[in-house]
């Protein structure tokens, strides 16, 4: 009775010193979405006559479930909201309504930093940042004026006890100057240096640039894209976002393992939701990353893509845009009519045949059996991590500025 009492004891104090031992485990899911344009159909499309107001909520109803994937989702606002007269291409302005949409279903951060950021001007710019933050969108990208971006960038989220540091950047704003006092962060090797280790000072788990960059209508990245990915690479800048080229272009990731460090080159998303409708321009990606953090290190365990199509169907003689993730709706028999099944058959194609033939560790994930067949599910189980089944709500998120008094 003793020598089991005291094998009881032992066996009770090695179970208490392993577990002590064993190195806190924690997971962030980041998405990445493309980019979200504002054309002429598209404010149409949003507009309600029978209350005259504005909404976006029912065009990306259909794409929303899919963002309780993700902790942080973040997407390129290729849009001012400078107030009316609202307009699409060449000079975007998209009611304050786009706004609310994408917060509505899910967005939870945004980059602002593009070739239309000026297209309204000095107040187009300043509008869009009150209107971002009057409803408590973080963003990254433009700034009022030197001390708003001091005091705001880069962009520190914190969640799920894992800090990351979100840049942004633009090639440029269609020949347009950047209104003094103004500021419309440009791609600039030796501002992204400077930045890179304003962040790193802060603390960061992981630095995260998300470009505007390339050229347009090409799915393959350009040298310069390639050289400036190296130099953020070189850098310690793990992972690179682009946008721009309104298509795909290859997406590129290696892991941290014993033998390999993580990087990510995602090179162009496409187009989250526009009126674009030609071959290869009516849909995109978002790139999903999986980060691990211990005790002794951030890692880049995981990646993927979804991808998405844009939907323009009539209702009641109006056309209207959605959203919808190609790999649920190719499973629902006749929801399309014969001409969009065959535009959404073909952005499916061509789209896994790039992905299929340039895409280096970045598999679709698939939607089976009423749910996302996500392969990090299982292996969160495995660590004991909570799998996410809702959002986060906003009041859990924890968002951080640097102070004006910040120094080098």
């Amino acid at each position: 009775m003793r020598i089991a009492l005291y094998l009881s004891i032992v066996l009770s104090c090695i179970s208490i010193s392993l577990s002590a031992q064993e190195p806190q485990k924690s997971s962030l899911i980041l998405m990445f979405i493309g980019d979200v344009m504002g054309h002429g159909g598209q404010v149409r499309a949003a507009f309600d006559e029978n209350t005259k107001t504005y909404s976006y909520d029912s065009t990306f109803s259909r794409i929303a479930p899919a963002f309780a994937l993700t902790d942080l989702a973040i997407a390129n606002l290729e849009v001012t909201l400078a107030g009316e007269p609202y307009s699409g291409y060449p000079q975007f302005s998209s009611p304050d309504a786009l706004a609310d949409g994408l917060k509505t279903a899910g967005i939870d951060a945004l980059v602002t930093a593009n070739n239309h950021s000026v297209d309204r001007g000095k107040n187009g710019i300043i509008r869009t940042i009150d209107v971002l933050n009057n409803r408590g969108i973080p963003f990254a990208g433009t700034y009022k004026d030197k001390a708003n971006r001091d005091s705001t960038y880069p962009l520190l989220i914190e969640q799920n006890g894992i800090r990351v540091a979100l840049l942004n950047y633009t090639y440029g704003t269609n020949g347009i100057p950047v209104p003094s006092p103004t500021i419309v962060n440009l791609i600039d090797t030796a501002q992204i240096r400077t930045d890179y280790q304003k962040a790193k000072a802060m603390q960061v788990d992981e630095v995260i640039a998300f470009l505007h960059w390339g050229n347009e209508y090409q799915r393959t990245p350009s040298l310069e894209q390639m050289k400036l990915t190296a130099f953020m690479h070189n850098l310690g800048l793990r992972i690179v976002i682009g946008s721009h080229p309104h298509v795909l272009q290859r997406m590129e990731a290696s892991m941290d393992t014993d033998s390999t460090e993580g990087r990510v080159a995602v090179y162009s998303l496409g187009n989250f939701v526009s009126n674009q409708r030609s071959r290869y321009q009516n849909g995109g990606a978002m790139a999903l990353i999986r980060l691990e953090k211990d005790e002794k290190s951030t890692r880049i365990a995981h990646t993927g893509h979804i991808l998405v199509w844009v939907h323009l169907p009539k209702r009641e003689g109006r056309k209207i845009y959605q959203v919808l993730p190609v790999s649920q709706y190719e499973q629902i028999s006749e929801y399309f009519s014969i001409d969009d099944e065959a535009l959404f058959t073909e952005f499916a194609a061509d789209s896994r045949k790039l992905y299929g033939r340039e895409n280096y560790n970045f598999p679709e994930i698939h939607y089976r059996n009423g749910q996302w067949q996500v392969p990090w599910i299982r292996i969160d189980q495995e660590l004991q991590i909570p799998q996410r089944i809702n959002r986060i709500v906003p009041w859990r998120k924890k968002v951080t500025h640097p102070k004006l008094s910040f120094k080098f």
